[in-house]
């Protein structure tokens, strides 16, 4: 099956073994935003926090066809689990911290 990046069209298979969620069969990096209401799946480029910094980038909001002041969501915010297989060293600050 293949994917598209829904802002720079860059394309990727993925294998899914039977059911599976759609964010367990992407590419490492690669995430499913929701912005404006709307799921975009995005690569590791284009869906990185830095075009979500103080409001959308402009880049994502002309590649994606956005008017200014969309709401999306952070899912890193809250979710610990975002950032732990992009952290090497989160299993050593897991070990650090389970003593305190």
């Amino acid at each position: 099956m293949k994917i598209h990046c829904d802002a720079c069209k860059m394309e990727c298979d993925i294998v899914a073994d039977g059911p599976t969620d759609l964010r367990a069969a992407m590419p490492k990096g690669w995430i499913p935003r929701r912005i404006d209401g709307r799921v975009y799946n995005l690569c590791d480029v284009c869906g990185n926090i830095a075009h979500f910094v103080g409001g959308l980038s402009a880049y994502l909001q002309d590649r994606l066809g956005l008017p200014n002041h969309v709401e999306f969501d952070h899912p890193e915010e809250n979710d610990l689990s975002f950032w732990t297989p992009r952290l090497p060293e989160y299993s050593a600050v897991k070990e650090a911290l389970k003593d305190k």
